[in-house]
């Protein structure tokens, strides 16, 4: 019963977070671009990075760092991919996909925290890269 309820105020806690995050600035395609390249820039060369490191060669932690590797390609490609839409004039529907993905990967590499050192060197660019997203969140709606 007792994690019934944890788990409940936990979904409570997300939920408002989302909300708090909510559209709250009307769309200008200039600024949400500065932003997107903002993100680009903070993601650039994470998954070099970390591919390189001492972590990395781990041969314990194979699995979870080849995880890692494709998340980081993956969230650096898809901030590009946004990044490149909204230059090329993609408003706000067209966006919200890249976007949508954007959160979820950048959730999805937090969640490895536990299992490597990511506040050695990957912790302030994602810092970074969530700081950003949460500026983008103003400009789009939350989750359904």
């Amino acid at each position: 019963m007792k994690r019934l309820v944890a788990v409940s105020l936990f979904a409570l806690a997300l939920f408002a977070a989302g909300a708090a995050t909510a559209q709250t600035e009307k769309w200008k395609q200039e600024k949400v671009t500065a932003l997107s390249a903002e993100l680009v820039s903070s993601v650039s060369g994470l998954q070099t990075a970390f591919q390189q490191s001492n972590q990395a060669q781990d041969p314990m932690m194979q699995e979870t760092v080849a995880q890692i590797l494709d998340s980081l390609g993956l969230l650096e490609f898809e901030a590009i991919h946004l990044n490149a839409m909204l230059k090329s004039g993609a408003g706000l529907t067209g966006t919200l996909p890249a976007y949508r993905r954007l959160q979820e990967l950048h959730s999805e590499l937090m969640g490895y925290s536990g299992q490597v050192a990511i506040t050695a060197f990957l912790s302030p660019p994602l810092t970074k890269a969530k700081a950003t997203l949460t500026k983008l969140a103003a400009y789009y709606p939350p989750a359904p």
